[in-house]
Order: C-alpha cells, then structure tokens, then sequence
C-alpha cells in the first residue's frame, strides 16, 4: 500500500484503487478501466462515475477465468465477431478472407443473437444510460457471427484488421456503438469472450495447448 491507497480487484471483478484513513476506513473505491475511470458512487443501490460532468452506472458483469490449469496453456488465439450491421450487410464471405489473408486461421465460427447477460458480460463497463439503451438495442437487433482465430500475433494483426474493415466498408458511427466488428485485445479477453459461446472443452480441443518444451 503506498500513501494509504491500495490496488486491488473488488467483489465484481474491476480493477480498483481503495483509499484508507489512517484506522484502516475506506474512504474512496477508485475505479480504473478501458471504458473510464473516477471514484464509485451510489445512488439508490446503483453504482455511478462522473464522467465529463455525465453519471455512467455499472452495468458489467464480469466472470473470473475458470479454475483450470491448463487455461494459462492455451495456444494464442483471439475472438473476432461480426456484428448485426455487418451480417446485414452480408460481409461475412468478404470478412473470413480477410482473416486469412492478415495471417489467421479460423477453427471455429458461430452465429449466435446476443442476450442481456451475454452483452453485460462482453461490454462490462460503466454506461451513461443512453448508450446502454443503445448498445442493448443494437446488438440484439439481429443475428451476429464469431470466429475463433488462430495465428501469429492474432490480438494485433485482428485489431489491425478489425480497424481495416470498419474503414473500407464504412463505419456507421451514429449511435457509435455500430462499428460492424469486434475483436477481443488480450488473451484473458479472448478466453473470456470465448466461453460464452463454446464449453472450455470445446476451446480447449478448437484452440489446442501450447506444446511442453522438452
């Protein structure tokens, strides 16, 4: 603990920052994440951060990896999703080429249509209300497609590809939460994202196990 602030993970899984008084009292619970960060406050049993003078209310759930050794054995691998817009938009032929094409190799795909736990558990972060509603309303409006992707580097050669896509076939950016495809950053990321469309051993046999040096 350094200055009486301590970094730990809280009850629902978020990175935080813990504030003490010299006699051990929270007296701050910083949160720190991708989405935003600032001090967690309550309102009526809600949790909320002010944002830019906007109150953004915790609406994420977040699950923790499962407790399997051979997790941490996983071959890299990422996730990489097309959204409603982009099935409407029939991309999805074009969009498995391109995977091939920036070096990664699809082992398994699945058409799924989001539910709210399944967008809580993807997108948990602080929403300001209006785009919450967004966001739910979006994702839920059709069917979406997720590729498991295999490769060298897939986390930065996907995102890299997932920028390309958004620019060549153009990015309805009105509400921003259209943005035609997602790809998970981090392995923890992927894994995560992963399991809430195969069983752990189904990724286990789709993704395979880094192979023990002798």
């Amino acid at each position: 603990m350094k200055d009486g602030v301590k970094e730990t993970i809280d009850d629902k899984g978020r990175l935080v920052h813990l504030r003490k008084s010299p006699i051990g009292t929270i007296i701050e619970t910083y949160y720190i994440g991708r989405d935003c960060e600032g001090p967690i406050k309550h309102e009526d049993g809600k949790e909320y951060i002010d944002v830019d003078g906007q109150r953004r209310y915790w609406g994420g759930i977040i699950d923790p990896l499962p407790d399997d050794q051979r997790i941490r054995l996983l071959n890299e691998f990422t996730v990489f999703i097309i959204k409603p817009d982009g099935m409407k938009m029939e991309i999805g032929k074009a969009v498995s080429h391109l995977i091939k094409r920036s070096g990664g190799n699809v082992v398994a795909e699945h058409d799924f249509v989001y539910n709210d736990v399944m967008i809580r558990k993807m997108y948990p972060h602080f929403f300001a209300k209006e785009w919450e509603q967004d966001l739910f309303d979006y994702l839920k409006s059709g069917v979406s497609r997720c590729f498991l992707v295999r490769g060298k580097h897939p986390h930065r050669n996907m995102f890299l590809l997932r920028n390309a896509i958004r620019h060549l076939f153009g990015c309805n950016k009105d509400p921003r939460v259209k943005s035609l495809v997602h790809c998970a950053q981090r392995q923890s990321d992927a894994i995560k994202q992963a399991l809430l469309f195969f069983s752990l051993e189904e990724l286990l046999t789709l993704v395979g196990l880094k192979k023990s040096k002798q």
